[in-house]
């Protein structure tokens, strides 16, 4: 596809940088385009998550931190999480996840009549 613009600018009798330069333009163009609005669509949809934040719910941070939400303050955008009793706080930007529960957040206890089961 390129050759071909080469072809037909050394025909023409154009000087054979223009279209070289015009066609690294337009690519480094289309590039920044293209990073822009895939950065544009991740920032919409961590903001989106982070909006969605409610008390109770089973988070994991930047460093990989399970906890539990246990309040939110959003003047000072500070989540505070319940992590086996511990008490952290967080920027909201520190929020990396949210886990679902059909993620396999939950977990099982298994009761004794169920060890029971496994051990026969």
């Amino acid at each position: 596809m390129f050759n071909n613009l080469f072809i037909a600018a050394a025909k023409t009798g154009l000087s054979s940088w223009i279209p070289t330069i015009l066609i690294y333009v337009v690519l480094i163009g289309g590039l920044f385009w293209w990073s822009s609005r895939r950065r544009k669509q991740a920032n919409e949809q961590q903001q989106k998550m982070r909006t969605g934040l409610v008390k109770g719910a089973q988070v994991v941070t930047i460093g990989g931190l399970h906890g539990v939400v246990d309040s939110i303050d959003t003047e000072k955008k500070i989540v505070t999480l319940d992590v086996e009793g511990v008490y952290l706080p967080f920027e909201q930007r520190a929020i990396a996840r949210i886990i679902a529960p059909t993620d396999g957040g939950q977990e099982t206890k298994i009761t004794k009549n169920e060890e029971k089961k496994e051990n026969k």
